[in-house]
C-alpha cells in the first residue's frame, strides 16, 4: 500500500499554508470586528441565540458581546496559529487553532461559506497528523530522525475528506452541469460574485458550455488519481497541481474569498515524495534562511514555553481505543456526506448528529448545487435626510441612482460581506434585516453629522437571470423600512 504513504515534508509544508490562511482570515475578520462579532454589530448574541444557534455548539466567542473580549480572542487564535506555522510544540497549537476556529465560526454561521468548512475539516484531521516531523521548532529540538512517509489512520480520513470536496460536490449537482451545461453561464451572469475576467468568456456560449462539461467531470473523477497505485507519484503530482490550477482559475473569475487559498494549501498535502525532492532543490537558499529563523525562534520561545520531547509510546490500550475513535469518524463523516445524495434515504448518522454538530464535522459541499442561483441583483440604502432630500449609504451620500453599477462585486468590502447580504436577501433570514438597518442608519448618523437621516430603507434592485442572454429588467423590492430612534 504505498501508495497511499504521504511524505512527511508535505504535510508540513500543509500545516504552514493552512496556518498561513488563518492568520490571513484573522486579518480579514478583524476589520469588522465591530460589526460581525459585537452586540453593536448586525449579529448581536440575542439574535445569534435566538435565531441561529444550535445547542451543541461550543464558542467562547459566544460569551461576550464586547469588543474588547473579541479582540482578546482574536488574539490568542492569531498566536495559536502563529506557532502552528512555526511549528512548535505544532499538536498543541493544532488543538487550540482548531478550537478557537470553531469558537469562531460557531460565533457567527451568516458570513460562513464552504471554504470556512473546508479549513476547519483538514484542521481537525491535522490534530491527528504527524505534521509537524518537518520544516518545525519541534523537529529542530528533538535532533532526532523523522520517517519520510507516512500511512495512519488520520492521513486516510484527510484524504478521503479531500475526495468528498470534490467527488461529493459533482455528485450533488443537476442538470445544468451534466444535461445542458448552462451552469457556468448561470455561475458568470451572477453579478454579486462575477469579476471583470468572467467577462472575458461569458459572452462565448460554446465555449461555457465545453468548461461546464470539464469542470463536473474534473471534480468527479480528479479524487480517482489519488488512489492510482501504478506511477502513484505521477498521478498524485498531477491531481495536486490541477486542483490548485483549478482553484486559481476560480480565484481569478468569481469572488468567493478565501475558498481558492484554502483548497490550494489543504491539497499541498498530498504532493509526492519525488516533488518535494525537486521542490527543496529550487528552494534550497530559501529553505536554509528558513530553518535558521525557525532554530532562533525555537530557542527564544523555549525560554517562555517549555518544550519537552513528545511521547513516542502510548499504552497499547490508549492507542487501540483513539485508532477505533479515528475509524468510526471515518465512517461517520462518510455517512454523513453519502446521506447529502439526494437518492439516499437511510441515514446512519441521525441520531449521531449531535458528534457531527459539536466537532463541527457536518458538511455539505453543494457549490452551485443542484443548480445555480438565477436570482441576481444590487443593493441599494435609500436614506432620507431631513431636508426630505433621498441619498444613497452605499454610494457615498449622493442622490440615488437605480442604474446598474458596473461591477456589482466590487461594492462587498469582502466575501464576508457579500455572504451576509445572500443570506440577508432569504426571506427566512428576514430577521436579520432589522439588526442592520439599524446598525447602518446609526452609523452614518454618527460620521455624518453634516448629513444626517432620519429614515433607511433597505431596497433590493432584482434582476432575474433568463436564459440565453436575454435581458430583464430589474424590479425594485423594498426589505426594510427602518426610522431613527
Amino acid at each position: 500500500m504505498k501508495y497511499l504513504h504521504f511524505d512527511s515534508r508535505a504535510l508540513a509544508l500543509m500545516r504552514m499554508c493552512i496556518a498561513a490562511v488563518i492568520l490571513l482570515d484573522l486579518g480579514i475578520r478583524c476589520t469588522d470586528l465591530e460589526v460581525f462579532y459585537t452586540d453593536k454589530g448586525v449579529t448581536p448574541l440575542s439574535m445569534i441565540f435566538q435565531h441561529d444557534w444550535n445547542n451543541y455548539f461550543i464558542s467562547l466567542h459566544a460569551m461576550s458581546g464586547l469588543w474588547i473580549v473579541q479582540l482578546m480572542l482574536f488574539g490568542i487564535a492569531f498566536f495559536c496559529a502563529a506557532m502552528m506555522f512555526i511549528g512548535y510544540r505544532t499538536r498543541l497549537f493544532t488543538f487550540l487553532s482548531w478550537a478557537m476556529m470553531l469558537s469562531l465560526h460557531n460565533r457567527n454561521l451568516l458570513i460562513l461559506q464552504g471554504g470556512d468548512d473546508l479549513l476547519r475539516l483538514v484542521l481537525f484531521w491535522g490534530l491527528f497528523i504527524p505534521w509537524g516531523d518537518r520544516y518545525s521548532c519541534d523537529h529542530i529540538l528533538a535532533k532526532t530522525a523523522t520517517a519520510p512517509q507516512i500511512l495512519t489512520v488520520a492521513t486516510i480520513g484527510y484524504l478521503l475528506q479531500l475526495s468528498y470536496i470534490y467527488t461529493g460536490s459533482a455528485l450533488l449537482k443537476g442538470p445544468e452541469w451534466h444535461s445542458d451545461h448552462t451552469a457556468l453561464y448561470y455561475a458568470y451572469s451572477l453579478d454579486q460574485i462575477a469579476y471583470p475576467f468572467s467577462r472575458h468568456i461569458y459572452y462565448y456560449p460554446e465555449l461555457l458550455k465545453k468548461l461546464t462539461f470539464f469542470v463536473f467531470y474534473f471534480e468527479l473523477l480528479v479524487p480517482l488519481l489519488f488512489f492510482i497505485p501504478y506511477k502513484h507519484s505521477f498521478f498524485r503530482t498531477i491531481a495536486a497541481v490541477s486542483i490548485m490550477i483549478f482553484h486559481f482559475f476560480n480565484s481569478m473569475s468569481l469572488l468567493i474569498g478565501l475558498f481558492p487559498a484554502i483548497g490550494i494549501a489543504t491539497v499541498t498535502g498530498i504532493l509526492p515524495g519525488p516533488f518535494m525532492d525537486w521542490l527543496e532543490r529550487i528552494t534550497k537558499g530559501i529553505r536554509d534562511r528558513v530553518i535558521s529563523s525557525f532554530t532562533g525562534y525555537a530557542t527564544l520561545i523555549a525560554t517562555f514555553i517549555p518544550w519537552r520531547m513528545p511521547k513516542q509510546s502510548t499504552h497499547p490500550f490508549i492507542k487501540n481505543i483513539s485508532t477505533a475513535a479515528l475509524i468510526f469518524l471515518i465512517v461517520f463523516v462518510f455517512d454523513w456526506n453519502f446521506s447529502n445524495l439526494s437518492f439516499v434515504n437511510s441515514r446512519l448518522s441521525d441520531d449521531l448528529r449531535f458528534v457531527g454538530y459539536g466537532l463541527r464535522l457536518d458538511q455539505s459541499w453543494g457549490m452551485f448545487a443542484p443548480s445555480v442561483f438565477k436570482d441576481d441583483g444590487w443593493y441599494i440604502l435609500e436614506g432620507k435626510t431631513k431636508k426630505g432630500q433621498v441619498i444613497d449609504l452605499l454610494q457615498d451620500g449622493q442622490t440615488v441612482s437605480y442604474k446598474k453599477p458596473g461591477y456589482i462585486a466590487y461594492m462587498f468590502k469582502n466575501d464576508r460581506w457579500r455572504k451576509y447580504s445572500e443570506n440577508y436577501l432569504f426571506a427566512d433570514n428576514s430577521y436579520m434585516r432589522y439588526y442592520f438597518a439599524s446598525y447602518y442608519l446609526r452609523q452614518w448618523n454618527e460620521n455624518h453629522p453634516e448629513k444626517q437621516i432620519d429614515t433607511l430603507n433597505i431596497v433590493y434592485m432584482k434582476e432575474f437571470t433568463l436564459p440565453d442572454y436575454k435581458y430583464s429588467k430589474p424590479e425594485r423590492q423594498r426589505l426594510i423600512s427602518c426610522h431613527r430612534q
